[in-house]
C-alpha cells in the first residue's frame, strides 16, 4: 500500500512538472514567435528604407531602374507594350545658387509630391539622380505616354512652391521612349529617353521630346 502511494505521489508530481514545463514552453514559443515577428518588420523596414530616396520619398535610383528592368523583361516576353519617361527639372542649379540649397530640397520634394499625383497607378515614379526622375509606364504605348508628359509639365509649371517667404515656380523638360520589343536592352531603351530629354531642352525646355 506504502509503494502505490509512493508511485502515486511521484506520478503526481510528474504530471506537476510537466504542466510546468508545458506552460514555460508555451511562453516561450509565444516569446520566439513575438520576436520572429519584430525581426520581419525591422528587416521589411529596412528594405524600404534601402530603396526609398530619403529627401522625396520616392523609390530611389536602384529601385526604379530595377522596376524598369523587371518590365523590359516582361515586354520581352509576354510581348506587351513599354514606355518611360526622363524628367529634369529646368535650370535647377540656378535655385540652388540664387536661394541655397535649402530652397532646391524643397523643390525637388514639391515636385516629386506633384509628380506622383498626377501618374497613372499603376505607373512607377522613382528619383534618377540630382534633379531627374524616371517614370516607368507598363502596358503604355508612345501616345500615352506623351499625353502624359504634357499633362506633367502644365501641372509643375502651374506649381507655386513658397520658400523662406519666396514664392518660386519652375519647369521640367521630358523625354519619352517606347521599348523596342526583342531589339535593345533596358540601358539603351534609357538612353535614348534621356537623349530625348536632351532635345526637350535645346527645343527651349518646358516642354517634351519623343524617343526617335
Amino acid at each position: 500500500m506504502h509503494a502505490n502511494n509512493g508511485l502515486d505521489e511521484r506520478c503526481r508530481k510528474l504530471l506537476e512538472d510537466f504542466k510546468k514545463l508545458e506552460v514555460e514552453y508555451q511562453k516561450t514559443k509565444r516569446a520566439l514567435e513575438i520576436r520572429e515577428i519584430e525581426v520581419r518588420a525591422i528587416l521589411a523596414q529596412a528594405h524600404e528604407l534601402a530603396n526609398t530616396d530619403v529627401l522625396t520619398f520616392l523609390p530611389n535610383r536602384r529601385k526604379i531602374i530595377s522596376s524598369l528592368q523587371e518590365e523590359v523583361i516582361r515586354s520581352n516576353r509576354y510581348g506587351a507594350p513599354l514606355s518611360i519617361s526622363i524628367l529634369d527639372i529646368d535650370h535647377f542649379k540656378k535655385v540652388n545658387d540664387t536661394y541655397g540649397h535649402t530652397a532646391g530640397d524643397e523643390v525637388l520634394r514639391n515636385v516629386a509630391a506633384r509628380l506622383r499625383t498626377h501618374i497613372r497607378h499603376p505607373d512607377t515614379i522613382g528619383r534618377y539622380g540630382g534633379e531627374e526622375f524616371l517614370i516607368v509606364l507598363p502596358n503604355s504605348q508612345m501616345q500615352a505616354a506623351a499625353e502624359q508628359a504634357s499633362r506633367l509639365c502644365q501641372q509643375v509649371r502651374n506649381l507655386q512652391i513658397d520658400v523662406n517667404e519666396n514664392i518660386l515656380s519652375v519647369t521640367i523638360s521630358i523625354g519619352v521612349a517606347q521599348f523596342r520589343i526583342g531589339q535593345e536592352n533596358w540601358e539603351e531603351f534609357l538612353h535614348r529617353a534621356d537623349e530625348a530629354m536632351y532635345q526637350a531642352k535645346d527645343q527651349g525646355r518646358d516642354r517634351w521630346a519623343v524617343a526617335e
